[in-house]
């Protein structure tokens, strides 16, 4: 069944047309296995700061190691009787992660500039085994730059945090330290829930947690003419995540 926002871009509005708004789209629901590899050629492999690629019949994702992995790709599993999503629980170590991410040039396809004419958003829908095992476990949006070992240390950034179960605002700009809102709501072990950022125009983020807007949130704005893209990193603290299987992914221009 497609999502309400697959559904919704076949309704244009007079700023957008469907070539143009095809030309950002990406949408993935982890159906099938995916080929990976070194982002630079061979097989993939799991140092830290390896980056690999992943490749699905609907196109690629990154994927940037976070310690040292010897899981070297995401796992597909089975989440209920026709249903799968993707695993990126890795191993199972603390302080052991992976950022997902839809490329990080600013001419990258799924790269969005700060202030054009059209409004952005990426959105998925995972869950996690248990909460309190999350050191991160942010979505969003960060400045088009090369991976960091460390969320907080991205030049720009507005992400939904999932840290211990408590789902946190986290932006950063121009480098500055990074500036943490608790919304108030939380993730509770083993749920699903959709995170989504809206980026206006003219830059003004807003956030939506399974389509309502955070008990708590926080008015942010990115730079103007700043490229950024959409990741997810995910960090697993000392008790450890279990696993983390991602059911959607999605990005695009606002219709």
């Amino acid at each position: 069944m497609p999502t309400r926002t697959v559904i919704d871009q076949y309704r244009f509005s007079d700023a957008i047309s469907e070539t143009y708004w095809n030309e950002k789209y990406q949408y993935f629901n982890f159906s099938t296995a995916p080929g990976c590899s070194l982002k630079a050629g061979g097989a993939a492999a799991g140092a830290a700061g390896d980056e690999n690629i992943m490749m699905f019949p609907e196109g690629y994702l990154e994927y940037h190691i976070m310690g040292t992995q010897t899981i070297l790709l995401p796992v597909l599993t089975s989440i209920s009787d026709g249903v799968s999503g993707l695993d990126i629980g890795m191993d199972q170590t603390d302080n052991d992660g992976v950022e997902i991410c839809a490329g990080i040039l600013s001419s990258n396809r799924n790269a969005f500039k700060v202030g054009t004419s059209a409004a952005f958003f990426c959105r998925t829908r995972f869950s996690i085994a248990d909460v309190s095992g999350t050191d991160d476990c942010a979505f969003g949006f960060r400045k088009a730059e090369a991976y960091q070992a460390n969320v907080d240390d991205y030049a720009d950034m507005a992400v939904l945090n999932v840290i211990s179960g408590d789902i946190k605002i986290e932006t950063i700009v121009g480098s500055a330290a990074t500036t943490t809102t608790d919304t108030t709501d939380n993730w509770a072990d083993t749920e699903t829930h959709e995170l989504k950022i809206l980026v206006s125009a003219a830059g003004v983020v807003t956030y939506l947690i399974d389509g309502v807007a955070p008990t708590t949130t926080a008015a942010f704005t990115l730079t103007t003419d700043l490229f950024v893209v959409p990741f997810l990193n995910f960090l697993n603290a000392s008790d450890l995540a279990g696993a983390v299987p991602l059911l959607e992914w999605e990005c695009g221009y606002q219709s």
